[in-house]
């Protein structure tokens, strides 16, 4: 009944169907919705693994607590969209528009983000664990308490963005842009910040 064609056919159509039909269980992985126009698209716990949504508008969709390791955002436009507790580990979302997501629980471990737009958006609470975030716009996105752990975020746009409480444990920020970003009780251990642009750490209260 939940079919791929029904959802590329008619996203409303899709939703209502979900909206009845609360208890079934869908498995679309593997699935190419490359270009497809899925914007409000309800597709919260479907299993999603390995999904092509290269150049698809997904803007506002529900892709919560879905399962989305290894799947292909390239070029894709997720403004808005809900990814709350998503395992997204090792997919790619390299030149894709993130702005304005929440994204916060999700799994992020191994991603890929690099040169994508990912401003406004929140990514707390999130397992961000060698990531990759080169030549990316983020601005003033929320990293609170998030596992960071050998991310690369060389070379990106960080303006405005709040690391409070996060572990950024051998992460790169080299030639990054850090204008007015927060490390607030952040793990700064081992974290190369050459070059980087208009960086500030909190003063440690023993030192005067």
């Amino acid at each position: 009944m939940l079919t791929i064609d029904m959802l590329l056919r008619s996203v409303a159509e899709w939703n209502e169907a979900r909206n009845a039909n609360p208890e079934i269980k869908i498995d679309l992985h593997s699935e190419d919705f490359s270009t497809a126009y899925l914007c409000g698209a309800d597709l919260g716990e479907v299993d999603l693994i390995g999904a092509d949504f290269c150049e698809a508008s997904l803007n506002g969709a529900n892709l919560s607590d879905a399962k989305l390791g290894e799947a292909d955002f390239r070029d894709a436009d997720l403004s808005g969209a809900e990814l709350i507790g998503t395992d997204l580990h090792h997919a790619y979302f390299n030149g894709a528009i993130l702005n304005g997501a929440d994204m916060s629980g999700a799994n992020l471990t191994d991603t890929d983000f690099s040169a994508a737009c990912i401003n406004g958006a929140d990514m707390s609470d999130t397992d961000l664990s060698r990531a990759d975030f080169h030549d990316a716009s983020i601005l003033g996105t929320y990293f609170m308490d998030s596992t960071l752990i050998n991310v690369n975020f060389s070379e990106a746009d960080l303006s405005g963005s709040d690391f409070n409480g996060a572990n950024l444990t051998g992460s790169n920020f080299s030639g990054a842009n850090l204008s007015g970003v927060i490390f607030d009780d952040a793990d700064i251990t081992g974290v190369d910040f050459t070059d980087a642009i208009g960086l500030s750490l909190p003063t440690d209260p023993g030192e005067e």
